[in-house]
């Protein structure tokens, strides 16, 4: 068994436990962009259980700085890297992204964006000034179809109002070329130019 065949098996069974992951097309569209870019430094906003981190880190050799609030996740997230050898590539900084994103410095090739989804917009600037040129910002669920089950209707409104500004800026921004991917929940890649 090879190491991403023992990552879909991990993911597999974080998915029966109902853990928040990527879905399965956008999971291998994620490792496929990863394989075509591959980058050497990795952004990562919401980590999880570590499975998208892990998926990045096997398809490339980069180092992955990535951002988690919950204590259950980032616990889990540390062990899973621990158990794949990747420990030593991976700076988790266990916080808000609210607070961690507008004081990132430094480059990054690839920033997979899958924290908070009414905050998009508001990262955006800051993950823009992080991304080098040529890089990749890879934003999943910008449809928002499954969203809406999670939080009360006030809540919705305005995750929706704020993924639409985000979307535009993205499209409209002359540094970057976008691109949107219609599966699952959506997917919005952006490349610096």
């Amino acid at each position: 068994m090879t190491d991403f065949d023992a990552l879909l098996k991990l993911r597999e069974e974080i998915k029966a436990e109902g853990i928040p992951t990527l879905r399965d097309e956008t999971f291998f569209l994620l490792a496929e962009e990863i394989a075509r870019k591959k980058p050497k430094k990795i952004l990562e906003i919401g980590t999880s259980y570590g499975v998208s981190g892990l998926a990045m880190l096997l398809k490339s050799d980069a180092a992955l700085t990535t951002v988690e609030k919950d204590e259950r996740a980032i616990f889990a997230a540390r062990k899973n890297f621990r158990a794949f050898g990747m420990e030593k590539r991976v700076t988790l900084f266990a916080g808000d992204a609210d607070e961690i994103v507008p004081e990132l410095s430094g480059s990054y090739d690839f920033i997979l964006l899958d924290g908070p989804k009414g905050k998009y917009f508001a990262y955006y600037p800051f993950l823009k000034e992080v991304l080098a040129a040529g890089g990749e910002l890879f934003a999943d669920n910008v449809l928002l179809t499954e969203y809406g089950l999670k939080h009360k209707e006030r809540r919705n409104r305005t995750a929706h109002k704020n993924m639409e500004a985000f979307i535009n800026a993205v499209r409209e921004d002359e540094d970057i070329n976008a691109r949107f991917i219609d599966i699952e929940d959506g997917v919005l890649i952006a490349e610096k130019r």
